[in-house]
């Protein structure tokens, strides 16, 4: 499963998905939905914002989401009965998590995003075979990685690419990097 991950701020990946948003992407909320649809967003809007304050993963849809991004009804758990994004069956999508900062253990941290696609996705007609990334997508994930690129710069000081606000932060000491998605401090850099 190919990934591309980066640092940060809220605001300058929220500038990456205005960008991506612009070349034609739409972006659906990683959330669990009262409907069995989800809302695309072809534009950043307030709406979609709070919804990634809330949450920072997301789904890219596009010209080369194939067919209706699929949703599962969960059966368990505190969402049991909503709506979710089945990214191993619909669309195809490329996923994501925003990139952000935030104060964990009361030091302002940049976490880490990324955008993903899965390699094999469940056979739409129902045989048990899996298909394989169709090149429209694995052409839109590199698009997409090539879009937020543009809004980040190489550091040899942090390890992944990183927006210019998230390197000053972290250069002056304001704030760590936190470049894992593991809840503890392995891979943390300060």
């Amino acid at each position: 499963m190919p990934s591309f991950y980066y640092l940060a701020t809220f605001d300058e990946s929220v500038a990456v998905l205005d960008d991506l948003c612009e070349q034609g992407f739409r972006v659906i909320p990683g959330r669990a939905f009262d409907r069995p649809t989800a809302p695309e967003y072809d534009r950043v809007t307030d709406e979609l914002l709070q919804l990634l304050r809330e949450g920072p993963g997301f789904y890219l849809a596009g010209a080369f989401t194939e067919r209706l991004v699929a949703l599962r009804q969960l059966a368990k758990g505190p969402a049991a009965g909503k709506y979710v994004v089945d990214a191993l069956t619909g669309g195809p999508v490329v996923q994501g998590v925003l990139a952000r900062d935030n104060v964990v253990a009361g030091v302002r941290t940049i976490l880490l995003g990324d955008l993903t696609h899965q390699a094999r996705y469940r056979n739409p007609d129902g045989a048990d075979d899996a298909i394989p990334a169709s090149a429209a997508l694995r052409t839109a994930y590199r698009r997409a990685v090539s879009i937020a690129r543009k809004h980040l710069v190489r550091d040899a000081a942090v390890k992944f690419p990183v927006g210019r606000e998230a390197l000053r932060l972290l250069t002056a000491g304001l704030a760590r990097a936190k470049e894992d998605f593991l809840p503890t401090g392995a891979g943390t850099i300060h």
